[in-house]
């Protein structure tokens, strides 16, 4: 696994000339650009499914893909059980999709978003208590996940029940921005996120350089 490059976050998509096409990689993911009479068209397929989009560029500017953070806060579901006694702390790591996005840059600071490639393990809901958010199913790790390819981001998690009761909590918020993505060890990570139960009714998740513990 030592010979996995790490994944980039942005990837230059070339226009290509007639006749020819640009291609890039994310996982299991493809990208295909070809240039076609009047435009451009693009496949993005990740072997069960696939989708076409047309594109009209302009003379001046280039094509990238980035993988960016969710919009919304994600709603993390375990997939295992986990529960915290009294006082209790869990430590571990969970991975999460990223979106893979096509930008069109027109000059050095600027950048237009074409559109996104949501996975398919993101779920977009509605909530009344927290508004729109992303649900992602998750398996807890004890160890630093090993390198895949895919598309995905690292989540140290550092959970601690404050409270008087037992907890087993059914999902657990967090929220990232681009800024928060750090490529290291082959893989896109966060800083740690801490998440305290018993001290509110709404625990949510932040970066840990903005928490200091008692």
């Amino acid at each position: 696994m030592d010979s996995l490059a790490a994944l980039p976050l942005v990837v230059p998509l070339p226009r290509p000339q007639r006749g020819d096409a640009s291609r890039a990689q994310f996982g299991n993911a493809e990208l295909v650009l070809e240039r076609a009479r009047g435009g451009y068209s693009l496949l993005w397929s990740n072997g069960r499914e696939a989708r076409r989009y047309v594109l009209g560029l302009g003379p001046q500017g280039h094509l990238q893909l980035e993988l960016r953070a969710p919009r919304f806060p994600l709603h993390l579901v375990p997939r295992e059980t986990l529960t915290l006694v009294p006082g209790a702390r869990l430590s571990g790591y969970v991975t999460a999709p990223l979106v893979p996005t096509l930008v069109w840059k027109s000059a050095p600071a600027a950048g237009e978003t074409l559109f996104e490639l949501h996975p398919p393990e993101l779920q977009g809901q509605w909530e009344e208590d927290s508004g729109h958010a992303m649900r992602c199913a998750v398996s807890w790790m004890v160890r630093f996940p090993m390198r895949s390819g895919e598309p995905r981001v690292v989540l140290p998690l550092r959970l601690r029940n404050a409270g008087n009761q037992v907890v087993t909590p059914g999902r657990l918020r967090v929220r990232i921005t681009d800024a928060d993505l750090t490529p290291m060890r082959g893989s896109v990570v966060t800083r740690p996120h801490r998440i305290v139960f018993g001290e509110a009714p709404r625990p949510v998740a932040v970066a840990a350089r903005h928490v200091e513990e008692s």
